[in-house]
């Protein structure tokens, strides 16, 4: 693993080494519970991106490492049962370290807007309260999620701010 907080947080809660490859959905994953609820379009929404993902990683391996069943497998036990919120507080700040650090910036900053891009998606996809005030569409605990999504899906470093756009 390449960090040992990431390796000891991966053993205490007791996840796979293939989940490392899923570190991207662990926004959507939050945005999804954010409300509470994991509600089908939400769920639809977070899946396209995720087998998305699956394909984009396995050619840059150049083989196919990661499989649906790899893929299934975590959305088991993160989307379709609701994971601690503290693992995937935790989880969301590796993953968007990991995002912006990686080889090409270019591609990172590409893919963090994607994953900002699913974010509002997911919030507006679904509403748990009918009828909803005028700015009620997207729940205050997901409105909260995408404030603290934005800087850290914009940054360049931990240091210096650089928006994606």
């Amino acid at each position: 693993m390449e960090s040992v907080e990431l390796d000891c947080l991966f053993t205490i809660h007791g996840l796979k080494e293939t989940d490392l490859y899923f570190l991207d959905l662990i926004p959507l994953v939050e945005m999804i519970w954010a409300d509470g609820n994991n509600q089908e379009e939400e769920i639809r929404i977070l899946a396209d991106f995720a087998h998305r993902h699956r394909v984009e990683l396995n050619s840059i391996l150049g083989f196919d490492a990661i499989t649906e069943s790899n893929l299934e497998d975590f959305l088991q036990r993160f989307v379709h049962r609701r994971p601690p919120q503290e693992l995937l507080a935790e989880l969301r700040s590796f993953a968007c370290k990991r995002l912006l650090q990686r080889s090409s910036k270019a591609q990172g900053h590409d893919k963090a807007r994607k994953i900002f891009e699913y974010c509002l998606d997911i919030a507006a996809a679904c509403v748990v309260n009918y009828p909803y005030a005028l700015r009620e569409r997207i729940m205050e605990r997901e409105r909260e999620l995408l404030i603290q999504l934005l800087p850290l899906l914009t940054r360049e470093s931990l240091d210096e701010a650089e928006p994606i756009v």
